[in-house]
C-alpha cells in the first residue's frame, strides 16, 4: 500500500489530472505548431518534414483506415444488430422522403 495520506494523495491526484490536461491541450498544439513549423522550413531534412507530414496526417486522421472508410456502406452480412438496424431506419427514412417527394404535384400551370 501507499504511504500517502488522503490529502497527499488528493493532492498527487490533482498534480496528475493538471499535467494531464496541460500536455492534452498545451502539449498537442506544441507538438502541432512544431510539426507544421518542420513541413514549412525549406532547410529541415527530409527525413523530420516526412516524420512531420506523417504526423500532421495522422492527426488530421487522414491516415486512419477507419475515418477514411466512416462513410463506406458495410455489407448487411458483416453487421451486428444495432448495425443493421440503423442501416434498416436509414433506408425507411430515405425511402419517406423519396415516397413523399414523389406525391407532390409538379409542374402545374401555376408553379
Amino acid at each position: 500500500m501507499s504511504d500517502l495520506g488522503d490529502d497527499e494523495f488528493e493532492a498527487d491526484e490533482a498534480m496528475r489530472a493538471d499535467i494531464i490536461r496541460r500536455a492534452r491541450t498545451e502539449g498537442v498544439r506544441t507538438a502541432y505548431e512544431s510539426a507544421l513549423a518542420v513541413c514549412r522550413d525549406p532547410n529541415a531534412p527530409a527525413a523530420a518534414k516526412a516524420s512531420s507530414q506523417r504526423t500532421l496526417l495522422m492527426v488530421g486522421g487522414l491516415l486512419d483506415r477507419n475515418d477514411r472508410n466512416a462513410g463506406a456502406a458495410k455489407p448487411a452480412s458483416e453487421m451486428d444488430g444495432n448495425e443493421l438496424q440503423q442501416a434498416i431506419e436509414r433506408a425507411s427514412r430515405k425511402r419517406k422522403r423519396h415516397l413523399d417527394a414523389a406525391a407532390k404535384p409538379t409542374g402545374g400551370a401555376f408553379d
